[in-house]
């Protein structure tokens, strides 16, 4: 007689693991593992976040300090090379002023410059009308045609003498806190700028400048500078953060 031998194995995914125990096959179900964070995990990442935040505000602080305290440099450093391209461009001598309230660019036009004296060209300045061009693009008036503009030869005529700005000038004031001391490369020791005194820093047509050294205190800084004579760009810095 025979026997139909029925099977009691169910056809399964191949897609769902399968495991073996004891000849029966297990089916495990596809169902994601979620896994939350522990209290304890939660307490460390706050601890790193709040050590960070503790040693990065500090150094975005000596940051800003630091620039705020350097204002001076930089401006001096700005005044410096814009009178250095002025000379260079108009080819004649420029200056930048040290008093004791500040640092003042303009054209060199007396080697014996009092504060009164550069006061009264500052107020010269800003009453003096704005510069035009010399001579209007198109306008060729003929000398030999009675200076009228019907051109009657082909002599070529000489171009005008160029017109500058002669009472241009930038200044910068300093923070009441601020002292400070230049030194010339003559000077025997630095000079302390006070009162009515002004100490002139030249810069010729070719560009060439005296090499200079500043001494900057403040409130909770100190800068010593030092200026090369060829490019008046800083060769030399020592800065004390207090």
């Amino acid at each position: 007689m025979n026997l139909a031998c029925r099977s009691t194995k169910t056809s399964h995914d191949a897609s769902e693991p399968l495991t073996t125990r004891h000849g029966f096959f297990i089916r495990h179900s596809p169902v994601s593992r979620a896994r939350a964070f522990t209290l304890i995990e939660i307490v460390i990442a706050l601890t790193i976040v709040a050590v960070l935040a503790a040693a990065t505000v500090p150094m975005l602080k000596g940051f800003q300090d630091e620039r705020l305290a350097r204002e001076p440099v930089t401006a001096l450093l700005k005044l410096a090379r814009e009178a250095r391209m002025r000379a260079m461009q108009e080819k004649r001598p420029y200056q930048v002023a040290f008093h004791a309230t500040g640092f003042t660019a303009s054209r060199y036009f007396n080697p014996y410059l009092q504060l009164t004296e550069l006061n009264e060209f500052l107020a010269a300045g800003e009453a003096a009308p704005a510069v035009e061009s010399t001579i209007e693009e198109g306008d060729k008036t003929d000398i030999d045609n009675g200076g009228r503009s019907n051109k009657t030869t082909e002599l070529p005529l000489a171009p005008p003498a160029p017109k500058y700005d002669e009472y241009w000038s930038e200044k910068y004031e300093l923070p009441k806190e601020v002292k400070y001391q230049i030194q010339h490369w003559y000077d025997a020791e630095p000079t302390p700028i006070e009162g009515e005194m002004v100490k002139l820093w030249v810069f010729q047509p070719s560009g060439v400048c005296q090499p200079l050294k500043i001494h900057v205190e403040g409130a909770s800084s100190t800068f010593d500078v030092e200026f090369a004579a060829l490019t008046a760009d800083i060769v030399k810095e020592t800065v004390d953060l207090r």
